[in-house]
């Protein structure tokens, strides 16, 4: 059996003023937002996403746990619920190192959460955030990132875009970090795509418009256009780390070339 199941890990109050063009043109910004004015925070959620396929049971990113505030058997129960053991968790499939997405690997007293899984990543994010010196903000997150994949040593595959690990092809998906990846799944059509957005109703008709979050903004707007094309042409659900999962409809509804797109 096959079959996709998004887990919601929980929230976090994001200003969309994070987002360079709604700085310039609040009022635009609010209009999306179906506000009268431009509120200073909204709730953006955080997905993660069960997979099961022929080759197994896995997850696409795990939420934040402790990293984040959220109890470390959240993502555990949402899996008991759907019949789920962690030990039943054969692979995860990890778009990036931010707290909010590899958090779920530990549980209470830093042991692994998913002690059978093999862990794919990305080498160039492993790389950028495991093996160079951060200061600030970074240095938190490479923390993170370190204690978060430290009970699965032996259990890493770090994998270049082309690879293929257990059903799931990797694409190259940077921009929001250096090494920020997609995964694509071809027997369930999907293609999970991490944090290619923050806040869908700003910019999914602006896809141009990236946050401060984005290492590269320019880059991540190239493959939020690049992903999406990709969602389009091959009909598959785009699996998002804050929209949630959009179906081929939904993109299909997206807003058209830059030129033509609605600026504020």
């Amino acid at each position: 059996m096959s079959r996709i199941v998004p887990i919601l890990d929980g929230h976090f109050g994001f200003d969309p003023r994070l987002i360079g063009p709604v700085r310039e043109a609040p009022t635009a910004a609010a209009r999306l937002l179906g506000a009268d004015a431009l509120p200073g925070e909204i709730e953006v959620p955080v997905w993660c996403y069960l997979i099961e396929t022929s080759v197994g049971t896995g997850l696409v990113d795990t939420g934040g746990g402790r990293f984040f505030g959220s109890p470390s058997d959240r993502l555990a129960t949402a899996l008991a619920d759907h019949g789920v053991a962690p030990e039943a968790i054969a692979r995860v499939w990890l778009t990036h190192l931010h707290g909010d997405h590899c958090g779920g690997l530990i549980a209470d007293g830093g042991v692994a959460a998913f002690p059978n899984a093999r862990v794919a990543l990305p080498k160039s994010e492993a790389r950028h955030w495991l093996e160079t010196a951060h200061d600030g903000n970074a240095a938190e997150i490479a923390r993170d990132a370190t204690a978060a994949l430290a009970p699965y040593e032996g259990q890493i595959d770090r994998v270049d875009p082309g690879d293929t690990v257990d059903g799931a092809t990797a694409v190259a998906a940077p921009g929001h970090t250096p090494g920020h990846m997609a995964w694509e799944f071809g027997k369930v059509a999907a293609l999970a795509a991490g944090d290619i957005f923050h806040v869908l109703t700003l910019q999914l008709p602006n896809l141009d418009w990236s946050t401060d979050w984005d290492s590269d903004p320019e880059v991540a707007a190239t493959t939020r256009r690049a992903l999406l094309e990709i969602a389009r042409d091959r009909g598959l659900t785009l699996l998002t780390g804050h929209a949630g999962a959009l179906t081929p409809d939904q993109l299909g509804r997206a807003a058209a070339p830059a030129a033509e797109e609605r600026q504020p």
